[in-house]
C-alpha cells in the first residue's frame, strides 16, 4: 500500500477561490463596521485591523473544508469584533479616563477574550493574565504614549506565546 506524501492534495481543503471568498466575506464584516474604529485614528486602528485580519486569514487557511468553517468563523469574527470594540473604547477615550479607569478597561479587554481567538484555553488565560499584569503600567503611559503605541502594546499582550507545557486545554 502506497503511503500518501506531504504533497498529496487534501481533498477536504476548500478550493483556493472558495477560501478566498470565505475570508473576504468575513473580513468585510469587520471592515465595514465603523463602530469598531469610531474613536480611533487611522494610525491607531491600522495595527488592530492588521491583527484581526491576520487572525482571520490564519483560521481560514487552517480550515479543512469551507463548509465546516462557517460556525467556527462566525465565532471568531464575533470574538474579533468584541476585542476591536474594546480597543476602540479604551484607546479612543483614553484621555477622558483616569488611570484607574484605564487599568480597569485593560482588564475588561481581557474579559472579551474567548477560546475562539486562541489555539487553547491556556493561551487565552495567559493573554488575560498578561493584560492584568500590564494594566497599571499601560495606564501610567496612557497620557504620554500615542494611541498607536498603546494599541501595539495591548496587541502584543494578546499574542505573546504560551510557555512550553502550558499549551493544552
Amino acid at each position: 500500500m502506497e503511503r500518501p506524501t506531504g504533497d498529496a492534495p487534501d481533498h477536504n481543503a476548500p478550493a483556493p477561490g472558495d477560501a478566498a471568498a470565505l475570508e473576504q466575506r468575513y473580513a468585510e464584516r469587520l471592515l465595514d463596521d465603523e463602530a469598531l474604529r469610531a474613536d480611533l485614528t487611522d494610525d491607531e486602528f491600522a495595527p488592530a485591523q492588521a491583527w484581526a485580519l491576520d487572525r482571520l486569514h490564519a483560521r481560514v487557511a487552517a480550515q479543512p473544508a469551507a463548509g465546516a468553517a462557517e460556525h467556527e468563523l462566525e465565532q471568531l469574527v464575533a470574538a474579533l469584533r468584541a476585542v476591536l470594540q474594546a480597543l476602540n473604547d479604551l484607546v479612543g477615550r483614553r484621555l477622558d479616563l483616569s488611570s484607574e479607569q484605564f487599568a480597569a478597561g485593560v482588564e475588561a479587554l481581557g474579559a472579551t477574550l474567548t477560546p475562539a481567538l486562541y489555539d487553547s484555553v491556556a493561551a487565552m488565560a495567559a493573554a488575560r493574565e498578561r493584560l492584568r499584569q500590564q494594566a497599571s503600567a499601560l495606564a501610567a503611559q496612557k497620557d504620554t504614549d500615542d494611541g498607536a503605541a498603546l494599541v501595539a502594546a495591548l496587541l502584543a499582550a494578546l499574542d505573546a506565546p504560551v510557555p512550553r507545557g502550558e499549551e493544552t486545554g
